[in-house]
């Protein structure tokens, strides 16, 4: 198995059997035996971030293998996919975050008084959760957070069906915390929480295309 660089080569049959690309996109692949077996179309849009823009593959496991590559090698601070609710479990489970943390607010906290610009994650682990779990399934995990050894939080990330483990709001935590014995069970809900959850489905799926 082997990277292909497919630059010159974006009209030729096999490339367009996988994906049509746009001229602006570099185009690589992956072949398996020496057959293409997965393409995607990559972009830089700033110095730091590099950008896939499209993934087309024969079998998940080559969109994988293609998508590990590019996050291994790829010069950039970050690397982010443009990806439908169908598509992002392949791109969790190579490491990609979902780009819910675009649609976190004050109002999507459970920390309103607590939250910030600065540590956006704050009191998001409960509805981010809920919300990977709808798009991605698998389980939703909680433990205790502990502080000198005293409980001070709880906290709620996923596993996905894959046994890939998603946090996406562990940085929420930055004064020396860790978690305690982690257990497969439901986020403990406020009063606010079916609210906060509404407001950050209907963002996450609005961004998606999708019907709220």
């Amino acid at each position: 198995m082997a990277l292909v660089d497919l630059r010159g080569r974006e009209r030729e049959p096999d490339v367009l059997s996988l994906l049509d690309a746009d001229p602006a996109w570099v185009l690589v692949g992956w072949s398996r035996d020496d057959e293409l077996v997965a393409c995607a179309g990559v972009e830089r849009s700033t110095p730091d971030d590099v950008v896939v823009r499209a993934l087309e593959a024969r079998h998940a496991d080559d969109a994988r293998a293609l998508l590990d590559f590019i996050a291994t090698s790829a010069t950039a601070a970050r690397i982010v996919a443009e990806v439908g609710a169908t598509d992002a479990a392949v791109y969790a489970e190579a490491g990609f975050e979902c780009e819910i943390r675009a649609a976190w607010g004050r109002e999507t906290s459970d920390d309103p008084d607590d939250w910030t610009e600065e540590n956006p994650a704050r009191g998001q682990c409960a509805v981010t959760a809920m919300l990977v779990r709808e798009l991605l399934g698998g389980e939703i995990i909680v433990s205790n957070v502990l502080r000198d050894g005293r409980r001070v939080d709880r906290h709620a990330w996923n596993r996905l069906p894959s046994g890939l483990a998603l946090d996406l709001t562990r940085e929420q935590f930055r004064n020396g915390e860790h978690f305690g014995e982690p257990r497969v069970e439901e986020p403990v809900f406020t009063h606010r929480n079916p609210e906060r959850f509404a407001t950050l489905r209907g963002r996450v799926l609005g961004q998606l295309g999708l019907d709220g």
